[in-house]
């Protein structure tokens, strides 16, 4: 399904530049289903409500019935991103695909998600420590160096593999 975040600017900065631009999450079968129907209940409401004399936020609710039964300590993830990009290069059809693996880390504990996540944003906060990045606020399409960011990952231990054809 359709997920947000991630290129939130990219419409913006590549505008005129591509026909097509997608983000999208791979769940299991039934995943968005399951999820929407506790949206279109509204216990993802931040709005309190009265329950039997008590004033209650509908979200927290969700999270203290929901998180119990989706959390799973033994559980090992994995993380697959793919980009592909399709167009011209010198006039020549070209495509450019890159992927990133990963995996729970047994010697951490950290999940994939969490690797991928967390590393992601320190990675970008040391940047912008260093001065690394332009002042000011902007996409990290076009804030942020590609290759140091790459090359940070990959000394992390996530996988990362380009292909360029």
């Amino acid at each position: 399904f359709v997920t947000s975040g991630g290129i939130d600017t990219m419409p913006w900065t590549f505008e005129g530049r591509l026909r097509t631009l997608q983000n999208k999450t791979l769940r299991h079968p039934g995943h968005f289903a399951q999820l929407r129907s506790f949206y279109d209940l509204g216990l993802w409401d931040l709005k309190p409500i009265r329950v039997g004399g008590v004033e209650v936020v509908p979200r927290d609710v969700f999270h203290a019935l929901f998180e119990p039964i989706v959390t799973f300590p033994g559980d090992k993830d994995v993380v697959i991103a793919r980009v592909k990009a399709v167009g011209k290069r010198k006039g020549r059809d070209a495509e450019a695909i890159v992927e990133v693996i990963d995996y729970f880390d047994e010697a951490t504990g950290f999940t994939a998600m969490e690797r991928c996540t967390g590393w992601s944003a320190a990675i970008v906060a040391e940047t912008m420590a260093r001065d690394g990045t332009p002042r000011g606020a902007g996409g990290v399409e076009t804030q942020v160096p590609a290759r140091p960011f790459v090359e940070e990952l990959r000394r992390r231990g996530i996988n990362v593999t380009e292909q360029v054809t």
